[in-house]
């Protein structure tokens, strides 16, 4: 059975789950309770629809989660210090980063040694956007990044305001790297790296995924 782990009591989403058959465990934890689970953020509306498809795909990657903002990268939040380490893990901090508060894991060996690596990174106040960018490139689990689309708006006035973007520096030619999963770079022309991250993620996904995916 699939597993649904929320944050805090809630009848409705709990209804839900079961009409899904879904186990549901009401947990502030990071403990897989199933072979694959879904952890909640409190406050997220959760895509009933496209669970199933969420749950599928952890039969092939040991993760999933939706894109968080288009536009936003590693290099525009956190502070300095952690944007650097950031840096020196990733090698590259103009990538998209990912909701958290939408994650699908298998109780896989990469799958939890993932939600360990993470809940390291988060010590101490870490950005766990960023913390979770660490891991991925720590342990390089079978990630599959879901389209943005999974999310619903509630999380855009949860989630921390960015900060200031820097103006774009003027680019007199060449090409910039965008990494497109952990450790797999494309080169593309500058401000087209939204772009090649979005194609990348449609030649990877199957025409049934996307159709279940409600694509």
């Amino acid at each position: 059975m699939n597993a649904i782990v929320l944050r805090a009591p809630d009848k409705m989403a709990e209804g839900q789950a079961k009409k899904h058959g879904l186990q549901v465990v009401v947990s502030d934890g990071w403990e897989l309770p199933a072979p694959r689970t879904l952890f909640v953020a409190k406050g997220i509306s959760i895509p009933w629809t496209l669970l199933p498809a969420g749950f599928s795909f952890l039969e092939k990657w040991d993760i999933a989660a939706p894109l968080w903002r288009y536009g936003v990268l590693a290099d525009d939040i956190g502070g300095v210090q952690e944007r650097e380490r950031t840096r020196t893990v990733t090698l590259d901090l103009r990538m998209l980063l990912y909701a958290h508060e939408l994650l699908f894991v298998r109780a896989s060996r990469d799958g939890q040694r993932f939600l360990n690596a993470w809940l390291g990174e988060c010590g101490g106040g870490a950005e766990p956007r960023l913390a979770f960018l660490r891991a991925l490139h720590m342990v390089k689990p079978l990630f599959c990044s879901l389209p943005r689309s999974w999310l619903r708006g509630d999380i855009l006035t949860l989630a921390p305001e960015p900060r200031a973007r820097r103006s774009p520096a003027r680019h007199t030619g060449g090409l910039v790297k965008v990494q497109v999963s952990p450790g797999l770079y494309i080169q593309c022309k500058p401000g087209d790296e939204v772009k090649v991250l979005e194609h990348y993620r449609l030649e990877r996904m199957s025409r049934k995924e996307r159709r279940e995916a409600g694509r």
